[in-house]
């Protein structure tokens, strides 16, 4: 017995031990080589496959963007039987493609669990008629192939009664960690990635606690940094010191590199789970060039899959997944361990990364036509440039304007859609002067200007005291031949304005870009919208052309708990006697009405007079998606209108995203 009780003691010292001596980097080391992943959101919410009483908007949030009480959204367990499942087609679709792990729902916010839980019998087992454990079939299929089995797990629940009655603790110790405790040793996740931390109760302690405690149950998991309060929302990163082993963008992409380790989890359409009549497929070219563009930044790239509620992917899908690894067989050796470099990359179209043994990585988005001038690489005396899929080394020489590099006039055979060529080569970073600013601060953040045809003139300055900046107004790339920039160009119509700065002793800039874009009137914006939510840039909000509700996409700008601040440039005082502002309404994607609508009004563009502030109710349920135009009527004469929208700031606590940043939506400003 004392024998047997010393063996007990040592196992776990040495299991203690053993937590302790693992270290992040040894935890993460797989995960960093492995660059691309898939993400598969799937439970029985595929069997609506994203409509409701004839709107067809929804998917995985179904049951709360529709409003579907709790007895009629179980209903959907009993016709979910997705006879058509097969675990080894799935995992071999996602190795095909080159994803080296694959993340899939255990359970999403809706509560349905797609495993043999003998914790909850709100399961796959018990409350549908397939009665098979989906989770043990992908985890042995995944072993099989060589693919690292992940799990998705939501810490909200809307089904679960403790949670409902925010009941947290209760929640957390009798339901959240014994289910947790069931996937970790059943199943054996490299990955567990959390969501839906954004509720109240769910605190910074809670979720750092059940981090360190997973960590006991599996001193090699990873966790990610939802487990915990800290990302900054869809942006994913961490604003303290929360748990987790990484960042999760959502629907984005780091704008620079990082040294923190992080992961872009986005679909392929516009939905996570199946819906049917979503049919807004990125590109394979697209997909792919995301992939280079996360890999050169130090990120992970986790693509969504949305299966039917049949069990199978979606044809779009799978033509993709095809293409996709078509080109990482040719060019997955530049992907797989890829590292950041000194840039992550040199204008829209070109990346860097290195390999493991510091080789140097050059992405290139599209076939260059007879060149390509890199500035920020000095190529090592004697290296080959060699391109992926190409036998023979590229010719190339060093100028005063960059390295130079020469294309055979068609590209190599490349299986697939993917436009994204490869460039191996030896060298190093050029120091390279400091780019132009085109415009003012925020028109060069934006890279976009709006002009309503009167006389306005732009702006190029250089930081560096010796730069002499050359620039073009037609779009070509500006070069040693380019005019000197000597004093404000005039602009009264849309173009293109390209400069770039050239300093002794160094490289040319980058190229410094500002569209010049013709609206119903000139209007300056602050630089506070989404990348993602972009639309047409700030000439979308003076265009003339309305967005509508069920495409938001589209023609609307979006801020997450930001605010709208635009100024309109009539041109000269003029008598005005009203101003309205076109706001999208729809709680379903957190999107909600400004809480105010303020309009300013200046003679001379310094000082603003606040003409009228109108205050917006605050819903109190969930309302309709509908396109809402407020209105400020009041006749005065000016020049200048400024007009602010104040972002609501956070979900209201009646909504699921209780908490967490709210959007604000706008397409058209209006001054008649």
């Amino acid at each position: 017995m004392k024998k047997c009780i010393a063996l007990i003691i040592g196992v776990c010292f040495a299991l203690s031990s053993f937590a302790q001596a693992l270290s992040k980097d040894d935890r993460m080391q797989w995960w960093r080589d492995a660059r691309f992943g898939m993400f598969i959101h799937w439970g029985i919410y595929a069997v609506p496959a994203g409509e409701y009483k004839g709107d067809k908007n929804h998917a995985e949030w179904i049951m709360n963007t529709a409003n579907i009480p709790i007895p009629e959204y179980e209903k959907y367990a009993a016709s979910f039987n997705p006879t058509s499942f097969n675990a080894d087609s799935w995992v071999a679709m996602a190795k095909d493609a080159g994803m080296k792990y694959i993340v899939i729902t255990s359970k999403h916010h809706d509560g349905f669990c797609l495993w043999d839980s003998k914790v909850s019998d709100y399961d796959v087992m018990d409350k549908t008629p397939f009665k098979r454990d989906i989770m043990k079939e992908l985890s042995d299929a995944c072993k099989k192939y060589g693919v690292v089995f992940c799990m998705y797990h939501s810490i909200m629940d809307w089904h679960h009664p403790l949670e409902n009655k925010n009941d947290i603790n209760r929640y957390n110790q009798e339901y959240l960690r014994p289910c947790l405790e069931e996937l970790v040793t059943k199943y054996d996740p490299g990955v567990l990635w959390f969501d839906g931390e954004w509720v109240d109760e769910w605190t910074k302690p809670k979720g750092d606690s059940l981090y360190q405690w997973l960590l006991t149950l599996k001193p090699n998991l990873i966790v990610n940094n939802r487990v915990s309060k800290g990302r900054n929302g869809m942006q994913g990163m961490n604003i303290n010191d929360a748990a987790g082993d990484f960042g999760t963008p959502e629907q984005e992409i780091l704008t620079e590199k990082s040294t923190e380790d992080w992961e872009s989890c986005m679909t392929m359409n516009d939905h996570w789970g199946f819906n049917k009549n979503d049919n807004n497929f990125k590109s394979s070219n697209q997909l792919v060039w995301n992939l280079v563009d996360i890999a050169s930044k130090g990120g992970n790239y986790l693509l969504n899959i949305g299966p039917t509620a049949a069990g199978l992917f979606p044809d779009s899908s799978i033509l993709r997944l095809k293409e996709i690894g078509e080109w990482m067989r040719i060019n997955g050796a530049a992907v797989y361990g890829a590292k950041t470099w000194d840039s992550f990359g040199e204008g829209a179209n070109v990346r860097y990364a290195t390999t493991a043994a510091g080789k140097l990585l050059v992405y290139i988005n599209g076939w260059p036509k007879t060149s390509m001038t890199l500035k920020k690489v000095k190529p090592a005396p004697g290296t080959k440039i060699m391109l992926s899929g190409f036998d023979k080394p590229l010719e190339w020489h060093q100028t005063e304007e960059g390295l130079v590099i020469y294309f055979p006039s068609a590209p190599p055979s490349n299986p697939g859609r993917a436009s994204v060529y490869v460039l191996n080569l030896e060298g190093t970073a050029q120091s390279l002067a400091t780019a132009p600013q085109i415009g003012n601060a925020d028109e060069a953040k934006l890279k976009s200007k709006v002009v309503s045809g009167v006389s306005e003139r732009v702006v190029i300055a250089s930081t560096e005291n010796n730069a002499t900046i050359r620039f073009t107004t037609d779009g070509s790339e500006p070069n040693l031949g380019s005019a000197v920039y000597a004093s404000p160009i005039l602009v009264t119509r849309s173009g293109l304005i390209k400069a770039v700065s050239y300093v002794p002793g160094k490289m040319p800039s980058e190229t410094s870009e500002l569209t010049i874009v013709k609206g119903k009137h000139s209007l300056t914006l602050a630089p506070n919208y989404a990348a993602q939510y972009s639309a047409m840039g700030p000439v979308s909000l003076v265009d003339g052309i309305a967005g509508d509700a069920k495409n938001f996409h589209k023609n609307w700008l979006g801020f997450e708990q930001k605010n709208i601040e635009a100024v309109i440039d009539l041109g000269t005082v003029k008598s005005i006697n009203k101003v309205s502002g076109s706001f999208l309404k729809r709680h379903s994607e957190w999107i909600f009405l400004p809480k105010s609508f303020s309009v300013y009004t200046s003679v001379d563009g310094k000082k603003f007079k606040l003409l009228k502030a109108q205050q917006i109710s605050a819903p109190k349920s969930a309302e309709s998606a509908e396109v809402v135009k407020i209105v400020v009527g009041k006749k005065v004469s000016t020049r200048f209108v400024k007009v602010v929208a104040n972002n609501t700031g956070v979900c209201p606590s009646w909504h699921a995203g209780n908490g967490g940043k709210a959007w604000l939506f706008c397409d058209e400003i209006t001054v008649e």
